[in-house]
């Protein structure tokens, strides 16, 4: 999953790390990586249209990778998303890999949308009242 935002490097990466609200493994601005710590799925993300509780074997983490450029000579900061899953059946058995139905990564670029566009209309009125 990824996403395109007209917006400086530093805010979206501002941006980011308030719309993520589990804890941060990693936190490097520079090489453009945020990473949560593996999040058991009882305790994170419960889409509000599943009625099914999740299992106590599965957990995820969510890894944000930030890119700055330029389009058609606008500054812009590709956002990917990935959200690794995994599931365990018991202490001996390998990890299964499960894939994500992309809703959370959807609120995490809702999110960051709100924190820009709300940043943008603070400083706006600031300048305006000068």
């Amino acid at each position: 999953y990824q996403k395109i935002y007209y917006f400086s490097y530093d805010n979206v990466w501002r941006a980011a790390q308030l719309s993520l609200k589990y804890p941060i493994a990693v936190n490097n601005m520079d090489h453009g990586i945020l990473e949560t710590d593996f999040i058991k799925a009882d305790d994170g993300f419960i889409a509000p249209i599943d009625d099914k509780i999740p299992s106590s074997g599965v957990r995820y983490k969510i890894t944000l990778t930030l890119s700055k450029g330029k389009v058609e000579g606008r500054e812009g900061v590709r956002v990917n998303i990935n959200k690794m899953i995994e599931r365990k059946r018991d202490f001996f058995a390998e990890s299964e890999s499960l894939i994500s139905d992309g809703l959370e990564e959807k609120v995490i670029f809702y999110r960051m949308e709100r924190e820009l566009v709300i940043d943008e209309a603070l400083k706006k009125a600031a300048r305006a009242g000068g």
